[in-house]
C-alpha cells in the first residue's frame, strides 16, 4: 500500500465530497468550503494499492464527478472546481506546505 495526499483547492462551497479508489468508497466529507485566503478547502490522505489505481472524486450535492488513473509513485492529487467542472491533476506533494 502507498499513501496519496489529495488537496482540495478552489471552488468548494459547502460541498459533500466522496472519494473512491477502484470504485470503492474510501472517504466521505460534508460541508467542505474553500478558504479564500489560502485557496484551499482541506487535505486528505488515502491508501492506494501497490499497483496502479483509479481515484474518483464526486461532489454529490453539485452533481460533479471525475476519475483519474494514478500509477507509479504519485505525490499528490490536486482537485478543484473550475467553470462548473471538477478538475484533477497530479501535484508535487509540496502543496501542503504553501
Amino acid at each position: 500500500m502507498r499513501e496519496l495526499l489529495i488537496v482540495f483547492q478552489d471552488g468548494f462551497d459547502e460541498a459533500n465530497i466522496t472519494v473512491m479508489v477502484n470504485g470503492k468508497e474510501v472517504r466521505r466529507d460534508v460541508g467542505v468550503s474553500t478558504n479564500p485566503l489560502i485557496g484551499e478547502a482541506y487535505e486528505a490522505s488515502i491508501e492506494l494499492p501497490a499497483k496502479g489505481a483509479q481515484v474518483g472524486v464526486e461532489v454529490t450535492n453539485r452533481g460533479l464527478k471525475a476519475i483519474t488513473k494514478v500509477s507509479g509513485k504519485p505525490k499528490s492529487l490536486l482537485v478543484s472546481i473550475q467553470d462548473d467542472k471538477l478538475v484533477m491533476r497530479e501535484g508535487t506533494g509540496r502543496e501542503a506546505f504553501l
